[in-house]
């Protein structure tokens, strides 16, 4: 049982990081919950209760973790449910109930309660937000969205002259 948790981590390290694991060498992953159920067979792999994993930078906290593989097993998607929080040291936090990954398109979705904020500061809140990893693009959905942008004052000189 031992070796098969071992091997899990190992693979989730690998499915995780789908940038290209080789190319970057080997990242440590950790991964703890209450429990740990992986099903080879049919590409699944659930981490239930108090699920932390810590990688590189980010921490990702939930309830439960769910990762589907493709039949090449490879990633598909993360389904992470149930006060779902994700930071990456100070750049990025959020928090959700419901945060799907969808590997080929490299697409994140949050749903539910939806806190977002940038290393800027700027903050966002919402029912739904789409994020498009490769297009730094970013979609909020909800009734209302709030959003609150730090925004840089430009030095304005005397009249007529020139702005700085």
């Amino acid at each position: 049982m031992r070796k098969l948790l071992l091997l899990a981590t190992i693979f989730i390290v690998a499915i995780m990081t789908t940038d290209g694991f080789a190319a970057q060498g080997r990242e440590k992953i950790t991964v703890t919950s209450n429990q740990q159920s992986i099903d080879y067979a049919k590409g699944t792999l659930i981490y239930e209760g108090n699920v932390r994993i810590n990688w590189k930078d980010y921490i990702i906290e939930a309830n439960k973790v769910e990762v589907y593989l493709t039949p090449d097993k490879t990633l598909e998607k993360i389904i992470a449910t149930g006060e779902v929080k994700m930071n990456q040291e100070t750049k990025v936090q959020a928090s959700c109930q419901k945060a799907t990954y969808l590997a080929r398109d490299r697409i994140l979705i949050l749903e539910e309660e939806v806190e977002y904020q940038d290393e800027i500061g700027n903050t966002l809140q919402a029912q739904k937000v789409t994020i498009w990893t490769l297009e730094e693009k970013l979609q909020a959905e909800g009734n209302p969205v709030k959003a609150n942008y730090i925004l840089e004052e430009e030095e304005i000189g005397p009249p007529g002259g020139e702005s700085k």
